[in-house]
């Protein structure tokens, strides 16, 4: 992963992050040939182990977890909240991808929506707030957006290796 720097990004700036990972996963599975079919190349076991279409549920699942827990602080007096919240090695989803990729893309694209939607309602004021996160420390509600947007670009890379990979 490259080393992407989010310590100045903007809640604003990062709901239009959010609104845009899906159009451009969808425009990353986009055939290169017409002989390509997207949804059997996102089931392809990618050299890390993972497909697309894995990595695209995880991100959702990810955000699904991001959103509550920004939620939560934002309108919480200390919420404490699942370390999974800061620590990326504790997203272990065990419940089955969706059918399809165009099912998971929907699914994204919701989940964007829906954070996007709540960042743009959320007042100035409530992106210092804090929560606990369970055994280690705190996080702010900007901290917990700022890494919805870090999973979003990291899923995208790893996705566009992926499909390079099942595409050789």
């Amino acid at each position: 992963m490259d080393d992407l720097d989010l310590s100045r990004l903007a809640p604003a700036d990062a709901a239009a992050a959010l609104r845009s990972y899906p159009r451009r996963f969808r425009g990353l599975l986009a055939p290169l040939d017409p002989d390509e079919d997207p949804e059997e190349l996102a089931q392809r076991l990618g050299p890390s182990g993972c497909s697309v279409l894995g990595i695209v549920t995880d991100t959702t699942r990810t955000w699904v977890l991001l959103h509550d827990a920004m939620r939560r602080i934002t309108i919480t007096d200390s919420p404490v909240l699942h370390p999974a919240v800061t620590d990326s090695t504790r997203r272990d989803w065990e419940a089955p991808a969706p059918a399809t990729l165009s099912d998971a893309l929907g699914m994204l694209e919701d989940t964007a929506a829906a954070f996007a939607d709540d960042v743009d309602r959320t007042p100035a004021t409530a992106w210092t707030r804090t929560g606990t996160i369970a055994g280690d420390g705190t996080t702010t509600a900007l901290d917990v957006l700022r890494e919805a947007v870090r999973v979003g670009h990291d899923a995208l890379g790893a996705a566009g290796r992926t499909l390079a990979a099942v595409r050789a």
